[in-house]
């Protein structure tokens, strides 16, 4: 897949669809509007700064979630070596942060795991595990039977696993 921003009104169309989400999503991480609205405003300055480089091999949507990731993880580096923040925190709560980044990272590896699955596998491994439906409700929500959710369910754990497994920079 090519640029998507080649235009300069594509790239404005994507910022407004994108934006409030991005901010959305960092500050469920760092817990600062302003910040989070500094690190996705960059995340898009960069974008525009290397439009005629980037070659987008996914959806757009999981690029720019990746990007403001990254950006964002970086932020996080950078301000826990700041002393004054070191200082504002516990070393618990430093702690919970890096857990917090290590449970996004893994997130991140099982969503895209999952977009690797056939869409009735994946809905139903969704709503099952990530939603919280009994199979049973699932059952009745897709119309099919409880059997087939169980086996849909547990191929996606195979195969979550096996994808998991060969990721040896999170999983060790």
């Amino acid at each position: 897949m090519s640029s998507p921003f080649i235009s300069e009104s594509k790239f404005e169309e994507v910022f407004k669809t994108f934006f409030g989400p991005l901010c959305n999503y960092v500050n469920s991480y760092i817990k600062d509007w302003e910040n989070s609205r500094e690190i996705v405003q960059g995340s898009f300055m960069k974008i525009w700064e290397n439009r005629d480089k980037i070659e987008i091999e996914t959806s757009l949507k999981s690029y720019l979630y990746s990007s403001v990731r990254n950006r964002m993880v970086d932020y996080i580096r950078v301000n826990k070596k700041d002393e004054d923040y070191r200082n504002s925190l516990s070393a618990d709560e430093i702690d919970d942060r890096v857990e917090e980044i290590d449970s996004f990272l893994i997130r991140e590896e099982i969503l895209k795991s999952l977009n690797k699955m056939k869409p009735k596998m994946k809905k139903i491994f969704t709503l099952s595990k990530m939603e919280g439906l009994t199979y049973s409700e699932i059952a009745a929500y897709l119309n099919i039977s409880k059997r087939a959710v169980e086996d849909n369910v547990a191929k996606a754990l195979v195969l979550l696993k096996n994808d998991l497994r060969h990721n040896k920079e999170i999983f060790g």
